[in-house]
């Protein structure tokens, strides 16, 4: 009995396409003979039994008697007295798998403890890193206005001396400078 994946290789056609046929839904027409070409050729999907376009009444009464014929099966295939054998299995196994779980669990929680603790300590840092900044940032400000307080004054000298110079065009300004005289040379 072919899947509906090789049903809608061999019609080169979408699953969903195969879907929709089988379960009566609207398909053009050359998917549609394209599809029942493949199952002609394949034979009819595995498809829960039901005849090609045909839909259940109830599909959820439908699942639980497939899953009922299902467990019959099981249940006749498997040997007497495997239900202890399997129970006994599962606890053996699951038991180490539940310890496990339990202390990646709390493996987990210190992880998210110290994931906490070093974002706590990033924020205070980035803190004291902009207190920084900002302390930086004042002493440039602060340096710079007495830059400029300076340069007022030395224009402000510079600008009386310019304005004594026009108003007495008479007098000469004369150098003096520091050093050795032309005597002493």
């Amino acid at each position: 009995m072919p899947t509906i994946a090789e049903v809608a290789r061999h019609a080169e056609v979408s699953s969903e396409n195969v879907l929709r046929f089988l379960n009566g839904e609207a398909v053009s027409v050359a998917v549609a003979e394209r599809i029942q070409m493949a199952i002609s050729a394949l034979g009819e999907p595995a498809w829960a039994g039901r005849p090609l376009g045909a839909r259940p009444e109830n599909p959820a009464r439908d699942l639980a008697e497939r899953l009922s014929r299902a467990a019959e099966e099981l249940e006749m295939q498997l040997p007497e007295g495997i239900g202890s054998v399997l129970y006994e299995a599962v606890r053996v196994e699951v038991r180490p798998v539940t310890e496990h779980m339990a202390r990646m669990q709390s493996l987990i929680e210190e992880l998210a403890a110290a994931l906490a603790r070093v974002g706590s300590g990033m924020d205070h840092e980035r803190h004291e890193r902009l207190q920084d900044l900002a302390l930086v940032t004042d002493l440039i400000v602060t340096g710079w206005r007495t830059v400029d307080r300076r340069l007022a004054r030395v224009e402000r000298a510079l600008e009386r001396q310019s304005d004594a110079e026009r108003a007495r065009p008479d007098w000469t300004i004369r150098r003096i400078t520091v050093g050795p005289s032309r005597r002493d040379r």
